[in-house]
């Protein structure tokens, strides 16, 4: 049996998604057929009838096709009507959601009868499903796996770090790591939690890049942050490595945000595998990533209390947080094995 892979989301970009679709495929173990545009970073305009022509060519060769997210689901008609296989779809929520483009979501709709099967990656991306008219028997809920991470010295991770951005070794440093767009409640948590913890402020570690840039900016001048609040921008993959490795706290201050939404929580299981305490919102698909207690601590979104006395207590008591890590990274590690997802899929793949 081969499985035709499909995916507008591959290395050498990076994200989520692109570190769902190489994990999956590289950990698939069986017959596989892997048609992505990772190395041109193309529109899915371009991207999604690209796939569909290479796909057609391949039809007498696969047994069944997997789509990597539900924005390919609209060639999903085109490939039924002409291969006769049946059709997998990974979903991971944001797809559903997303409702900026006129008649996009309608288009979406319109696919969904021409796919088999659909793989939610959360239980928060199987209820969307469900809401959208797909019975439950069609949905199969997997997460997604995490890499195993090297081991990396901390104190040595620190100077480096340290070296490369001038930021002082004497202070806990608490990580975000994500797109600057609302929903990550970054502009949130730095006016309503930083801001107001005692001094002497931790730092706050912020990485990557997205629409709220500016305002964050304009936020951490007017609350005179700049000395404690840092906008890394897009870093390494070194450099992030290190960063998991040398941080105090992982945040993950998601606020609800109508028409967006976080399939799961990539960077927050990321965090908890390196044994980076994480804090984040009960919301969306984060509670498929973190289990409460185990590897890492869920907070209703918007609750600034909550999130102020959960951040002081792992900075006030290091010993137990450091254990709470030690814990976290090997729960995750245990629950989250690519191999394991991957054989889910090909479990899938083999009933279907």
């Amino acid at each position: 049996m081969r499985i035709l892979f499909l995916t507008r989301k591959f290395p050498p970009q990076k994200g989520g998604m692109e570190t769902f679709s190489w994990e999956l495929t590289e950990n698939y173990a069986g017959p596989k057929t892997i048609i992505h545009y990772g190395q041109r970073k193309l529109d899915i305009l371009w991207a999604a009838p690209l796939l569909c022509v290479r796909a057609l060519f391949l039809s007498r060769r696969v047994d069944l096709i997997h789509l990597g997210d539900l924005v390919l689901g609209p060639i999903a008609i085109i490939l039924k009507w002409f291969m006769q296989k049946p059709i997998v779809v990974t979903v991971h929520a944001l797809e559903l959601t997303f409702n900026s483009i006129p008649g996009y979501q309608w288009l979406i709709r319109r696919s969904l009868r021409s796919i088999n099967h659909f793989v939610a990656v959360s239980d928060f991306t199987a209820d969307l499903l469900k809401k959208n008219g797909i019975p439950a028997e069609k949905i199969s809920i997997i997460t997604h796996g995490v890499v195993q991470p090297p081991v990396i010295d901390r104190t040595q991770a620190r100077k480096k770090l340290a070296a490369r951005f001038s930021l002082p070794t004497e202070k806990p440093w608490l990580l975000t790591v994500g797109r600057l767009v609302r929903r990550k409640g970054v502009a949130w948590f730095i006016e309503h939690v930083f801001a107001k913890l005692p001094q002497p402020l931790p730092i706050y570690l912020i990485v990557s890049t997205g629409p709220e840039k500016e305002q964050i900016e304009s936020l951490i001048q007017q609350l005179n942050l700049a000395h404690h609040v840092r906008l890394l921008g897009k870093v390494t993959d070194e450099e992030l490595r290190f960063l998991y490795s040398a941080a105090d706290l992982f945040v993950m201050p998601n606020i609800n945000v109508d028409g967006d939404a976080e399939g799961f929580g990539f960077v927050a299981i990321e965090a908890a595998a390196y044994g980076l305490p994480v804090i984040a919102s009960r919301i969306d698909g984060i509670p498929s990533a973190i289990a409460d207690q185990h590897n890492g601590i869920l907070i209703t979104p918007g609750d600034t209390e909550a999130y102020t006395n959960a951040v002081l207590t792992w900075l006030n008591h290091p010993a137990q947080r450091q254990t709470f890590g030690k814990t976290a990274a090997a729960y995750t590690r245990e629950h989250s094995r690519w191999e394991d997802v991957a054989a889910q899929y090909k479990k899938l793949f083999e009933r279907l």
